[in-house]
């Protein structure tokens, strides 16, 4: 009579050891490959945000000197006009 319960636990077997490590490894690829397709898409979202942006505040500072050469300008409405 053995003193020790193990309360129906049986260690693995050598075939269930063997799965086991292979479906680990397995597991282990799909978390990476499915963290580099995240880490891409975040990456590629954010180069075209910074994109939009750039242009964004580029037409921004095109608009500004364009308003403050016409300001200036004596040809244009407001300015002086020769008859």
């Amino acid at each position: 009579m053995t003193a020790h319960k193990n309360y129906g636990w049986k260690p693995p077997t050598a075939a269930q050891r063997e799965a086991q490590r292979v479906f680990k490894e397995i597991d282990a690829k799909v978390a990476i490959s499915e963290h580099e397709r995240i880490q891409a898409a975040f990456h590629a979202n954010r180069e075209r945000l910074k994109a939009e942006r750039l242009a964004r505040e580029a037409e921004a500072a095109a608009r500004k000197h364009k308003s403050l050469i016409t300001a200036h300008s004596p040809n244009v409405h407001g300015g002086l006009r020769h008859r």
